[in-house]
């Protein structure tokens, strides 16, 4: 019997470890409702959303759209460098209270695209290229497939997320990946960056210090 259990364990340990199957999160209510229910992991965001009403307003009204979301850890990483910076300036630390609501808009903006788009639909050699929802900005998302135990592309999906900066050659476009993909709202599909992934592409400093 113990022998029976041992290879009944093992088997599916195995089962798990390559039959991968990406089972997609449902919420029922809007993006902003999703993030308010996550509670400790978007308070960051859900402040410069107070700030930036446009962007509430979008993230619960919108009929269709793709919110590539920011945790808290994405926020702390900009601010930190900004205040290195600042220190270094013998300026004022700033905070996401103190922070221009203009700027902020801008780049919150490159994060929110039109139509519901999940990793399926991104299956092209070059992804798919993108509009944001207030600024007509454009991004570039790609599908990001990971190996599993004995299958190629059998584990994990996920995207990589593209500010193309207004550029037709890849070596000029920043870019982010994600660590959740297809999280199913009301009004939106939600995909969510990783914690390595710094807000603003590469313009925080630049559009905040001042």
């Amino acid at each position: 019997m113990a022998i029976t259990l041992f290879i009944l364990s093992c088997k599916k340990g195995d089962d798990g470890a390559y039959n991968y199957e990406n089972e997609a999160n449902v919420f029922d209510g809007n993006a902003y409702a999703y993030l308010k229910s996550q509670t400790g992991q978007y308070d960051s965001l859900l402040k410069v959303c107070d700030r930036v009403t446009w962007v509430k307003d979008t993230l619960t009204n919108s009929k269709a759209i793709t919110f590539f979301s920011l945790t808290n850890r994405n926020f702390s990483i900009a601010l930190n460098a900004l205040n290195n910076l600042r220190i270094s300036q013998n300026k004022k630390a700033l905070g996401i209270s103190t922070l221009d609501v203009d700027q902020l808009g801008i780049l919150l903006d490159r994060y929110i695209v039109r139509k519901k788009i999940t990793t399926d639909s991104l299956h092209f050699a070059d992804g798919a290229f993108l509009t944001s929802t207030h600024f007509n900005y454009g991004m570039n998302a790609q599908e990001l497939n990971s190996n599993a135990s004995g299958y190629v592309f059998g584990g994990p999906k996920g995207v990589v997320y593209s500010d193309i900066k207004n550029s037709q050659y890849t070596k000029e476009w920043k870019s982010a990946t994600t660590q959740a993909v297809n999280i199913a709202t009301n009004n939106a599909i939600i995909h969510v960056l990783s914690a390595s992934h710094e807000f603003g592409f590469g313009e925080f400093l630049i559009r905040l210090n001042k």
